[in-house]
């Protein structure tokens, strides 16, 4: 009986039914145990070539496929998620000056922040000059 044959009996008896994308443990060691009987040097090439990418336990491909794609896949963070749009009032001579000086788009976005952050870096150092 040929390795093709074993294999395919194997994969009908239903001890060895295993899902798609799933190789069993016994039905790997039956097509590619302990024996070796080809001549040809491209089959035991072959033979050696899966030993060694199937592991000894059931491997599901297209799970590991995903988390693979997963982890290799990088996560992209939304402008909206890390910032909130809110709207206050400002004078009008302040927000032409400010038209004036942003120029490309964001650019807004990082000067109030920046400016906040400036003030709340004073605000912290008057208050550890009074204590």
């Amino acid at each position: 009986m040929s390795k093709k044959d074993r294999f395919n009996a194997l994969l009908k008896d239903k001890d060895q039914e295993t899902s798609k994308g799933e190789v069993s443990k016994n039905a790997h060691l039956a097509l590619f145990g302990n024996e070796n009987t080809s001549t040809n040097a491209s089959e035991t090439e072959s033979v050696v070539a899966n030993k060694e990418t199937v592991s000894a336990e059931t491997v599901n491909i297209s799970e590991l496929a995903d988390k693979l794609a997963a982890a290799n896949k990088p996560k992209r963070v939304k402008f909206e998620d890390t910032h909130t749009k809110s709207t206050y009032w400002i004078r009008d001579d302040i927000l032409k000056a400010f038209n004036k000086i942003a120029g490309e788009r964001g650019e807004k976005t990082r000067i109030i922040n920046q400016a906040l952050i400036d003030y709340f870096q004073k605000l912290e150092k008057e208050m550890q000059q009074q204590l």
